[in-house]
C-alpha cells in the first residue's frame, strides 16, 4: 500500500488535490507502527520534505504535518535534516495553516533532547526567533497567530534547557521580545483569551535563559524583574505556573550583582 502512495507523491503531473489527499491519508495512518516503519523504508519522509516546496498550500501543510508526526520517532529524527531548509522557509509562509504546521513540526522535534541538538546544530532556532519576532510585533501581531507563536514558544522552552540551546537565542533580541509580550498592553489586547498561555510560555523561556550568565545580563538590561514582578500575584489571568516561573527569574537575576541594584 505504501509503495502506491510513494508513486502518487512522486508523480509531478498529479493535481494538487490528489497529492493533498494522499498526504492526509498517510497522516491518518502514521500512528500505526508497522505502517510508519513502511513509510520510513519507502523514504516517504524524504519525498514529503520536497513537497514542502509545493506551490499548493494544502500540500505544503500536509507535508509539514507528516514531518511533525515522525518527529517523536528516533529513526524519524535521524532523517529530519532533509526537511530543515524547507521548514525554515515555511515559518514565513503566506498561508497561516502552513506556518502553524511547520511550527508544530519543529515543536515536536524539540520534545526530545537529540531533536533539540539537531535543531541547534542545524541553526534552526535562529530562524525561529526571527520569525517569532516578526509576527509578534505590535503592527503585525494577529489573534490568529497565537497558535503559531505558541508552538514556537513551546519549542523554545525545550531548546533552552541546555546552554547550547540558550546560546542560539542570545544577542538576537529574544529576551527583549518576550519582555514586550508579557509587559505591553498590545499583546494582551490582540491575543485576548490566548494571552495567558503565551505569557506563561514567555516566562518559562525567560526563566530558562536567565540561568545562563549572558542570559542574566540580558534580563537585567531589559528590566525583566520590573516587568515580570506582577506575575507573582495570582489572578484569573495569572496562574501558579506564572508565579513559579517568575520566582525562578527573580532568583536567577538577583544573584547577579547588577540585578540587586
Amino acid at each position: 500500500m505504501i509503495a502506491k502512495f510513494k508513486d502518487v507523491l512522486l508523480n509531478e503531473d498529479l493535481e494538487p488535490e490528489r497529492l493533498r489527499d494522499a498526504l492526509k491519508t498517510l497522516n491518518e495512518h502514521v500512528h500505526h507502527q508497522e505502517t510508519a516503519d513502511m513509510m520510513i523504508d519507502q523514504e516517504i519522509l524524504q519525498i514529503a520534505a520536497e513537497l514542502l516546496k509545493h506551490e499548493d498550500p494544502e500540500v505544503r501543510e500536509q507535508a509539514a504535518l507528516l514531518q511533525g508526526s515522525f518527529a517523536l520517532s528516533g529513526i524519524g529524527r535521524q532523517i529530519f535534516e532533509y526537511a530543515f531548509e524547507n521548514l525554515k522557509e515555511l515559518l514565513e509562509d503566506e498561508d497561516l495553516r502552513v506556518r502553524e504546521a511547520s511550527s508544530w513540526a519543529l515543536y515536536r522535534l524539540s520534545v526530545n533532547e537529540d531533536g533539540c541538538q539537531r535543531m541547534v546544530e542545524g541553526g534552526i532556532p535562529e530562524f525561529m526567533i526571527l520569525s517569532f519576532i516578526g509576527h509578534s510585533e505590535p503592527k503585525d501581531m494577529q489573534y490568529e497567530d497565537a497558535c503559531y507563536l505558541g508552538y514556537l514558544l513551546e519549542a523554545f522552552v525545550n531548546i533552552t534547557f541546555s546552554d547550547a540551546g540558550i546560546e542560539t537565542l542570545l544577542g538576537r533580541d529574544a529576551i527583549r521580545q518576550f519582555n514586550k509580550l508579557i509587559g505591553e498592553e498590545y499583546a494582551r489586547t490582540k491575543l485576548a483569551d490566548k494571552f495567558p498561555k503565551i505569557a506563561e510560555l514567555c516566562l518559562r523561556v525567560i526563566g530558562n535563559m536567565s540561568i545562563n550568565h549572558q542570559g542574566k545580563e540580558e534580563c537585567i538590561e531589559h528590566k525583566i524583574i520590573a516587568t515580570s514582578f506582577v506575575y507573582l500575584s495570582l489572578s484569573e489571568e495569572r496562574s501558579y505556573e506564572d508565579a513559579l516561573n517568575t520566582s525562578l527569574i527573580l532568583m536567577s537575576t538577583s544573584i547577579h550583582l547588577e540585578g540587586k541594584n
